[in-house]
């Protein structure tokens, strides 16, 4: 049974994830396709989202990016870049009046990006074609998601006896649940949540020095199949992983 639904998690990633009719190119995403970070009240939360190109052909391919997806929240928006910026209002990148950019024999790069623009609270969601410009058949899909005011960080207590990392609690959840963890001194924490495959799905908090004491982290899966999930802590030379469950 459970091959089976390991095996449904990741058709089901693959469905929704990635969509490559591409030869002799590759395009995807440096970090997860969904991250969630906490909302910074009366202010413009600029998350940057950065993708890899690589080329596996024998000869240059000419490329555009496109975004064919902008699911944004009121007061929300995305730009695009590669090398430069352009208007938020711009879907197509290098626009159709200059040259397309070129990929060399064998080229990786991490020129690609697409900032989102986050004023208050919700999810956003794009989704940028990368395509051969002579012949636009071939092409590769990524999805980029990113939500703001899903995740809520709080000290619950300024002492602590020991490192520690708690049970989520609900669990199973839907779509919200909450992690505890505890350090005794000051530390530079990193707290990760990984699907089943061990792909990294979300940075809760990314290397972020706390003082001592108790947190309660408030964790949304809103932007996440259901299935078997991870949440994995550094803190020093404390390290500790845990079990969840997304039931929708």
């Amino acid at each position: 049974m459970i091959k089976a639904l390991l095996s449904a998690i990741l058709l089901l990633f693959l469905l929704t994830n990635t969509d490559v009719h591409a030869q002799g190119f590759t395009y995807r995403n440096l970090g997860p396709v969904y991250v969630n970070y906490p909302y910074i009240p009366d202010s413009i939360q600029v998350v940057k989202r950065q993708a890899i190109v690589s080329s596996q052909s024998s000869s240059p391919i000419n490329f555009r990016f496109a975004r064919i997806v902008n699911d944004m929240p009121a007061n929300w928006y995305t730009q695009m870049c590669y090398d430069l910026c352009y208007a938020p209002f711009v879907d197509t990148i290098s626009l159709p009046s200059d040259p397309p950019y070129v990929l060399q024999p064998g080229q990786t790069d991490t020129l690609f990006y697409i900032d989102f623009s986050c004023d208050g609270q919700g999810l956003g969601t794009s989704v940028v074609k990368m395509y051969n410009t002579d012949n636009p058949s071939q092409f590769v899909l990524d999805t980029f998601k990113v939500e703001i005011g899903g995740v809520g960080i709080t000290n619950i207590s300024s002492n602590a006896e020991g490192y520690e990392l708690s049970q989520n609690y609900p669990n199973p959840f839907n779509p919200s649940t909450t992690i505890n963890f505890s350090i005794p001194r000051p530390e530079i924490v990193s707290l990760k949540v990984y699907n089943s495959l061990g792909m990294m799905v979300n940075e809760l908090i990314p290397g972020v020095k706390y003082g001592a004491g108790v947190y309660k982290v408030d964790f949304s899966g809103s932007g996440l199949s259901s299935g078997i999930y991870f949440y994995s802590i550094n803190a020093g030379n404390f390290s500790d992983k845990r079990k969840m469950l997304l039931v929708k």
